[in-house]
């Protein structure tokens, strides 16, 4: 396999530096170790963002992904969060891992859920997210809500959104009492895949402690127009037994971020619509 490092440390420097060459010089002598000692058959690389590099590949138990970064306490976390959510059977397995690398079960056949033609029903969601849910132990998440929820403001506000009705909805949520369950954390549509027999699959997670309702705002917010937002509200607030109300307000704490991200205009405005208490 041919490697374009350049592209490679040019994609990653955003994220880590001008340090991060250092890294790329060495990682076609790190893939030659794990190919070694994981037996792998290495195969394309696949599309990633800006914090790892991943390869499709084969190894004694089958299909995998192998993944590695130069964050190795990202790579940590992510590999105990998976262990967490395990018992859901909606995450891929990890196989093996070492610092700064990991092995993951390759999930067929694998279309991003943000990609699919037809998406899941709000009762295949709502299953999906239960599933999710009853494992693991918020105990063991590596941050609360309200921590990653101030990092997404950070962000949101320094590309402009208008955050003022967030952070007073956002306010009243935590003052509330709620349950607390072990939370993906970025389940946004790019983060489900297709599972097949398997069903829907989460990767990446921001794991983290808190509300049900948070996982579940990405769904609604994936519907184009508010007619179909409302809808898928409604719909999987009820199919998964969360509070619709509560539902409600998490989605109108996390429109106008997601007003800042998408590229549709129209959908842009019309998060931005939903997060200012429009309809």
């Amino acid at each position: 396999m041919t490697l374009d490092l350049e592209a490679t440390a040019s994609r990653l420097e955003p994220r880590f530096g001008k340090a991060v060459h250092r890294w790329v010089a060495t990682l076609p002598q790190r893939l030659d170790e794990l190919v070694e000692q994981w037996e792998l058959d290495l195969k394309e690389q696949l599309k990633s963002g800006n914090s790892s590099v991943v390869f499709g590949c084969r190894g004694p138990l089958g299909d995998a992904v192998l993944k590695l970064s130069p964050d190795r306490y990202a790579v940590r976390e992510e590999v105990d969060m998976l262990r967490q959510f395990a018992p859901s059977a909606r995450v891929p397995a990890v196989l093996a891992a070492v610092k700064g690398a990991v092995l993951l079960e390759a999930i067929h056949p694998g279309t991003l859920v943000e990609k699919m033609p037809v998406p899941p029903s709000p009762a295949e969601y709502a299953g999906f997210l239960t599933d999710l849910h009853a494992a693991g132990d918020p105990a063991a998440a590596p941050r609360k809500l309200s921590d990653w929820i101030d990092v997404l403001f950070h962000s949101a506000g320094r590309r402009g959104a208008e955050l003022t009705g967030s952070t007073r909805l956002r306010d009243e949520l935590f003052a509330g009492p709620t349950d607390t369950v072990l939370l993906h954390g970025d389940l946004h549509l790019g983060n489900v895949l297709s599972g097949g027999a398997k069903g829907l699959v989460a990767i990446d997670p921001m794991a983290c402690a808190g509300d049900p309702c948070f996982d579940a705002v990405d769904y609604v917010l994936e519907g184009l127009d508010r007619a179909e937002m409302l809808r898928r509200r409604d719909e999987l607030a009820a199919a998964a037994g969360i509070d619709v109300e509560r539902l409600d307000k998490w989605c109108r704490v996390t429109a106008p971020i997601g007003a800042t991200y998408v590229s549709n205009p129209g959908h842009s405005a019309e998060l931005a619509a939903f997060g200012r208490g429009e309809y």
